[in-house]
Parts: structure tokens; C-alpha cells; sequence
């Protein structure tokens, strides 16, 4: 029996390791705190790209982030014609690479997936990407990386 055991527990061993997570798009629906950046991401059309290969790196605003953001002004986002406009809100948080907090020293510069570049610093041992603070750090999934932040991004300019 004790070999049973050994042979199971060197087998489980091997296949854990392969097992994926959910990609970006299923880890922020299966936490209930992003309905509004699923929301927007889903209007975008930024969904169907989030649920590919990657590797991404997602600075997620929590729906608690939102709350900055007027009714009206957010709804307005969501209308077909400013689609360009949240397009480029939202590619300020994405990133066309894998980037964990504990390769974030100091102060570093990155050009977002929208082409403007971001501030990412740490600070007493917080991240901050721009104005946003980093409320949890490196949720793994199988196509990048997700960190919770506490803002939506504005632009640095």
C-alpha cells in the first residue's frame, strides 16, 4: 500500500505542474470585483485579445476604482461611437509581457499596449503604476499576469 501511495504522490507531483489557470478574462470573472472592467473590456472587443497566448500583464482596476468615474462619463464610454476612446483607457493598462512585483526595483518606464508609456515604481515595498496603487500583486493565470489596482489610469500628460 505504502508504494501505492508513492507512485500516486510522484504522479499527482508531475501533473500539477501542467495543470493552466484560467486565462486573464476568467480569473477577473471568476472574482466578482471587475464587472465593470469586464464590462468595458467586453464593449472594447479587448476580451477576445486578453483570451489569447500572451503573455500579458494586466493592471486591473477593482470596481471600487470606477467609483472616480462619473455615471455619465463611464456610460458614455460604452457608447459605439467612443469605442476607440475606451480602447485606448484600457490599453493603458495592458502589457505585451510578463512583468511580476518582484521585478519591479525603484522606478521603471513602459510603453503600454496603447503606446504610451507608464510609470511603474515601488515604494516601502508597494507598486504603483502611475497614480494607482497595486492592492494585490502577481495573480498567475495562463496567458500573463494580473495585478488589482486602486484606479482607473489616466495619462501622464
Amino acid at each position: 500500500m505504502k508504494k501505492f501511495y508513492v507512485i500516486f504522490f510522484t504522479l499527482t507531483m508531475m501533473i500539477i505542474p501542467s495543470i493552466t489557470f484560467g486565462n486573464v478574462i476568467d480569473k477577473l470573472n471568476e472574482t466578482g470585483k471587475f464587472t465593470k472592467l469586464n464590462e468595458t473590456l467586453v464593449k472594447s472587443g479587448l476580451s477576445k485579445n486578453l483570451k489569447g497566448e500572451g503573455p500579458f500583464t494586466v493592471f486591473a482596476p477593482l470596481d471600487d476604482a470606477f467609483a472616480a468615474i462619473s455615471a455619465q462619463t463611464y456610460y458614455g464610454l460604452l457608447r459605439e461611437e467612443n469605442k476607440d476612446k475606451l480602447v485606448n483607457i484600457l490599453g493603458r493598462h495592458v502589457f505585451s509581457k510578463k512583468l511580476t512585483s518582484s521585478e519591479i526595483n525603484n522606478e521603471i518606464k513602459l510603453k503600454a499596449l496603447n503606446g504610451e508609456e507608464v510609470i511603474i515604481k515601488k515604494v516601502n515595498g508597494i507598486v504603483y503604476i502611475n497614480e494607482a496603487e497595486v492592492v494585490t500583486a502577481d495573480i498567475e493565470v495562463s496567458n500573463g499576469i494580473i495585478h488589482f489596482i486602486n484606479r482607473v489610469l489616466q495619462p501622464l500628460n
